[in-house]
């Protein structure tokens, strides 16, 4: 589970802009004026011990009882102004199982820039009332987070289709918008533009190249989806490697670009699949400088319709091992992505 499309899914529409909200209270608005997300019985209920994002534990017995529809409650109230569109915002996660309580995922601070075309419906709606150093729970259905997935295909176990999750975020520090204070075409405040579907590449296309000794095996479907293989007998390697397989022949991506990738990641101890755009139906976009460095290395200075393996340590990955925990995986587990590079929006 993923905070963006890749890390990261129109700008918030509304006339009335807030100024702030006074310290120490909760926002009932965002900074267009509208209504919050509102609490319910099941985000009321939420209780919880530790950091975000590192060793929070849910206190609340389960299972938790979800009437219908997502539901945000206020744990910690914060201060100053609610994040406005364009602005970044440092956001912890942690997701837990509302049926057993069991702990999926801790994703320690990053910044995450705040729009509503760059975030997952349930995320935005998280996000778009916070205030630095606020923490909210939402109880959100299986299916707002999931879709059509089949339980049995994700990397959570004990989920069901029916199963709530929930989510407690922690907010952190906002980064102002520039003077015309929003977002544009050209991309919010300090970041490229982006790319409409039709300027994207549907998959990686350009000269296959042999992936050295000891890689894993990719194997392309019609649409281009990679199946990928792990070679038998041989360890995973300590340290980040990446190779390219397609090399594409479009602009070469550069630091602090946009990039757009339909994207795969498997375990290399189990090649069970942990993440992946191409599951979610549609590419990621994401800026280079605001992922994890085996998505990053692997991409600047390549140039778009190449398609790139790269075999990640945990270390390397920015998930952590009590993360790779929560998924079931081991806290050393290396990871391995195939990503095709289908568009890039260059950092003026």
């Amino acid at each position: 589970m993923k905070l963006s499309r890749a890390l990261l899914p129109a700008a918030l529409a509304g006339a009335l802009i807030l100024t702030g909200c006074s310290a120490g209270g909760s926002p009932t608005k965002d900074d267009a004026g509208a209504e919050c997300l509102a609490p319910g019985s099941a985000s009321k209920s939420i209780k919880v011990s530790g950091e975000t994002g590192a060793d929070l534990k849910l206190t609340t017995k389960a299972p938790i009882k979800l009437k219908d529809s997502i539901e945000r409650s206020v744990l910690t109230e914060g201060e100053g102004k609610v994040v406005k569109d364009g602005e970044t915002i440092a956001v912890s996660m942690t997701t837990f199982n509302g049926d057993t309580g069991k702990e999926m995922d801790q994703l320690p601070e990053s910044p995450v820039p705040f729009a509503e075309d760059q975030l997952v419906p349930w995320a935005y709606e998280g996000i778009r009332c916070a205030l630095p150093g606020e923490q909210v729970a939402l109880v959100a259905p299986y299916a707002d987070m999931f879709g059509d997935t089949d339980p049995a295909e994700t990397p959570y176990e004990d989920l069901t289709a029916k199963t709530p999750i929930v989510i407690v975020m922690s907010f952190g520090e906002v980064t102002e918008a520039s003077a015309d204070d929003g977002a544009t075409d050209e991309g919010a405040a300090g970041e490229p533009g982006t790319l409409g579907a039709d300027k994207l590449l549907k998959k990686a296309e350009g000269k296959a190249v042999a992936a050295p000794d000891g890689f894993p095996t990719v194997k392309l479907a019609k649409d281009g989806e990679p199946t990928i293989t792990i070679p038998e007998g041989v360890e995973a390697p300590s340290k980040l490697e990446i190779a390219t397989v397609i090399e594409g022949d479009g602009e070469t991506v550069k630091p602090g670009d946009r990039v757009y990738v339909n994207y795969r990641g498997v375990i290399w101890r189990t090649g069970e699949e942990f993440d992946s755009s191409w599951s979610r139906g549609e590419p990621a976009n994401f800026v280079t400088s605001q992922v994890i460095p085996g998505f990053q290395k692997a991409l600047e200075g390549q140039k778009v319709g190449s398609q790139i393996i790269s075999v990640v340590p945990a270390d390397d990955g920015g998930y952590g091992a009590e993360t790779l925990k929560g998924q079931g995986h081991e806290p050393d587990d290396v990871m391995v992505f195939v990503l095709d590079i289908l568009g890039t929006v260059h950092a003026e």
